[in-house]
């Protein structure tokens, strides 16, 4: 129950820096004081801790300050569309290689996957066709032999003396 109110908080508080974001309302001009010094000056808004900083330098770049909670949700987020995008890419090879069963290949493909996960929790970036293709070589018994099943159809039903009326 806590856990849910904290995950519940924690998603009204990006909520809020969401819209900070879309706001655009706390503008600073930043204005280089020294060589090691710079003086942020608010032009509109509030130094909110909680919010987006629009920054503005001398030379008219700009810049946009984020709490760092933020930084860590958006890198998870775009960890978990990387995730979800080479789930999908492996389904889609694995499919093309016809399994015998598509979830006992799976489970496989994903044991070896996760077993190539970075120290920090990140997946490294692969080839999800070779990926697929090696798990094949390395687990042919998951796997349709296509060519020797043609062939050993082939000569169960005599195809080569079988008279077309064509």
């Amino acid at each position: 129950m806590a856990r849910a109110k904290s995950k519940k908080a924690t998603e009204t508080g990006m909520q809020d820096i969401y819209k900070s974001l879309e706001s655009g309302q706390n503008k600073i001009q930043a204005k280089q004081i020294s060589a090691k010094e710079v003086l942020l000056e608010l032009e509109e808004g509030s130094f909110n801790t909680k919010e987006a900083w629009f920054v503005r330098d001398e030379q008219d770049q700009k810049f946009v300050v984020i709490p760092e909670v933020l930084l860590q949700h958006i890198v998870r987020v775009i960890q978990r569309a990387y995730e979800d995008k080479i789930m999908v890419e492996l389904e889609r090879d694995m499919a093309t290689l016809t399994p015998i069963d598509f979830a006992d290949a799976m489970a496989v493909v994903f044991k070896k996957l996760e077993g190539l996960r970075g120290k920090d929790g990140s997946l490294p970036k692969i080839s999800s066709l070779d990926f697929v293709k090696q798990i094949k070589k390395q687990h042919p018994n998951l796997f349709f032999n296509l060519p020797e099943f043609l062939e050993s159809k082939r000569q169960e039903l005599d195809l080569d003396s079988l008279a077309l009326p064509f």
